[in-house]
């Protein structure tokens, strides 16, 4: 539909880029054709409304059509794709509610949307159903969190816990006992490493200060030849994430 944006509408977008507009508002901002058309096609019961510029609109009929000159003040992408929707965030999980996938996939501390949300999007290609983090983790309907996870956040269970303590008393009532904590230096190889993917956790910390302390956890290491400082959360987790697929999908 064509027409004006109502300053209302325009104002509640730039409030969606702050977390505290986000969570006042229950709202979020998803931009781009790509990681619009997830949530279109998986979760459009959570939209609000869509604006795009005038010259998609015979692609987005339903969209707000303006000019792209006002589409450029909404957006931060240096490149727009002309597209940008808001959505209601997905409820979280219930407490009761089982546990989807045979291992959990810990994010201690991963403050940088980036990194956050290239992990979801990776957890999301492998299968998984749900990501596990903590207090101090970048927001996953942050902005940038999304369009890195490419909307994955909109189809996964997000179960935040306050620190690993609460995540770990979690876990271990609902028959979790193993708790892996990934380490750069230190730690068996996560391609050897035994029961690593059966009830039990793999936690994954921010590059900056790595995991949280955590009584009886167990080391794991990706083998590193080249002598190399370490990888970023992303490219860890990619790592035990896809060891998890080769182990899976080669029995």
């Amino acid at each position: 539909m064509s027409g004006e944006l109502s300053k209302a509408r325009e104002a509640l977008i730039k409030s969606l880029y702050t977390r505290h507009g986000r969570k006042k508002t229950g709202l979020c901002l998803c931009e781009g054709r790509r990681c619009c058309g997830e949530v279109f096609a998986s979760s459009p019961e959570l939209i609000e409304f869509t604006v795009c510029r005038e010259e998609l609109q015979e692609h987005y009929p339903d969209a707000v059509a303006i000019p792209g000159f006002k589409f450029d003040k909404l957006g931060t992408t240096e490149n727009s794709q002309g597209i940008l929707l808001v959505a209601r965030h997905p409820e979280p999980p219930p407490e009761d509610a089982p546990i989807l996938d045979p291992f959990a996939l810990v994010l201690d501390r991963v403050g940088d949307p980036g990194n956050f949300g290239t992990i979801l999007r990776t957890a999301k290609a492998a299968g998984l159903k749900e990501i596990w983090y903590t207090e101090g983790s970048a927001d996953p309907f942050g902005d940038k969190t999304v369009r890195a996870a490419m909307a994955a956040q909109f189809t996964m269970n997000l179960r935040k816990f306050p620190d690993l303590y609460a995540l770990k008393a979690f876990l271990v009532k609902n028959g979790f006992l193993k708790f892996f904590r990934t380490d750069p230096h230190e730690g068996e190889s996560c391609f050897t490493a035994k029961g690593l993917y059966e009830r039990s956790a793999v936690i994954i910390g921010s590059e900056a200060h790595g995991v949280s302390e955590l009584a009886e956890s167990i080391p794991v290491t990706i083998p590193m030849p080249g002598h190399f400082e370490s990888l970023n959360a992303a490219q860890a987790a990619t790592i035990f994430i896809f060891e998890y697929v080769r182990r899976t999908t080669s029995r």
